[in-house]
């Protein structure tokens, strides 16, 4: 029997891995598979061995305090693989970790097979690390069409295989199930908020978009507000932020309160993506601690830093960063977003972004692409 030990390590890593493992499991039951998840891998593991929250790190300063807890989970990991020994190790995003792993698995099991998902923005940053990365996986499965070229001439199978968010990034519920369930009047202006899937990020965004609504509320009392609650966030998260404001925050709703919506701010990653391929007008948002922002800056070489930018190679999207996220430049984007002529505008843009991320069925062909590999 063959064992596979995956590891995710956020929350966009889990959504994407549960849908491949769900492809996996469903062409090789027999297949046994271990690792890290989050609740969309979880009923695929046949054991897990800890939960994707416990990776869930962001910047260069906030991976230096978390170094001691991360570097023992690789440890256990790392032990976990040679007692189950297993036959390959599928990394899910989060490279920082991810890669690291699995250099410390070829070494201790020179057999397995590595293979990675979601092939990390090297052409944003530390391009150094492509000859590192071609020689050391054996598969590398891109979610971008230019990505594969930067690895030519290099030992790894790097291969556009299409975004698996073309299939996942699908309203849960239509529109009147969807105001139904919220109690909010689909006849009035619905924005969406997303601060992000971080307790980090809650804490950076949330402040600066909860004055956005208080003010609202005196100036645009028609505007209604819905906060999609990322999975990985417990409601305490966000609880007090939102107190005394009148915003409906939903769960397992995080699509359909995109789709719904006539206009959302959302923080930078892949919910910017998710977004695009909704068709709903937004901004992208960001803030970091400085530190972490100051050394980014040094390495980053692209103009963009949203997803749905870097797709369409153009800015498309309203970009704010750091001390641009605050209520009045808010403001300002929330209303061009809401104008009935530059949000058409704009859903038009939105959809070339669709175009460029391939074919649905990438959680397919990955899951086919490895089984044989593993054949």
């Amino acid at each position: 029997m063959s064992t596979l030990m995956v590891v995710a390590g956020e929350a966009s890593g889990d959504l994407h891995g549960g849908a491949l493992l769900a492809a996996l499991k469903a062409r090789r039951p027999d297949l046994r598979i271990i690792g890290v998840g989050g609740q969309h891998m979880t009923p695929f593991l046949d054991r897990k061995l800890a939960d994707a929250h416990e990776l869930g790190v962001v910047g260069f300063v906030e991976v230096l305090r978390h170094l001691p807890s991360l570097m023992a989970l690789k440890r256990r990991l790392r032990t976990e693989a040679q007692a189950e020994k297993v036959q390959a190790l599928l990394t899910l995003d989060y490279p920082g970790f991810n890669l690291n792993l699995a250099a410390s698995l070829r070494n201790t099991l020179p057999g397995v097979r590595l293979h990675h998902y979601v092939c990390p923005q090297v052409w944003a940053w530390k391009a150094g690390r492509i000859p590192k990365m071609g020689r050391l996986l054996d598969a590398l499965y891109c979610l971008f069409d230019f990505e594969p070229e930067l690895f030519r001439g290099l030992p790894v199978d790097a291969r556009f295989l299409g975004h698996p968010l073309v299939d996942l990034a699908v309203p849960e519920v239509d529109r009147t199930t969807f105001f139904q369930e919220t109690g909010l009047d689909p006849a009035r202006p619905l924005v969406a908020l997303l601060p992000g899937s971080r307790r980090g990020e809650v804490a950076r965004l949330m402040p600066p978009l909860a004055e956005l609504v208080r003010r609202w509320v005196a100036e645009r009392p028609e505007v209604q507000w819905v906060v999609p609650r990322a999975p990985s966030l417990p409601p305490e998260a966000l609880a007090p932020y939102l107190e005394g404001l009148p915003v409906a925050v939903v769960a397992d709703r995080s699509y359909a309160a995109r789709a719904h919506a006539d206009a959302a701010l959302v923080c930078s990653g892949t919910a910017t993506l998710e977004t695009a391929l909704l068709g709903t007008p937004f901004a992208i948002l960001y803030r970091l601690n400085p530190l972490t922002l100051a050394l980014a800056r040094r390495v980053v070489k692209v103009p963009h830093f949203g997803l749905a930018n870097v797709v369409a190679g153009r800015r498309l999207v309203p970009e704010l960063l750091q001390g641009e996220v605050e209520p009045g430049r808010l403001g300002r984007e929330l209303a061009r977003l809401l104008d009935p002529r530059e949000g058409a505008a704009l859903r038009a843009d939105l959809a070339t972004v669709r175009a460029k991320l391939g074919e649905p069925g990438a959680a397919v062909r990955v899951a086919d692409h490895l089984l044989a590999a593993l054949a």
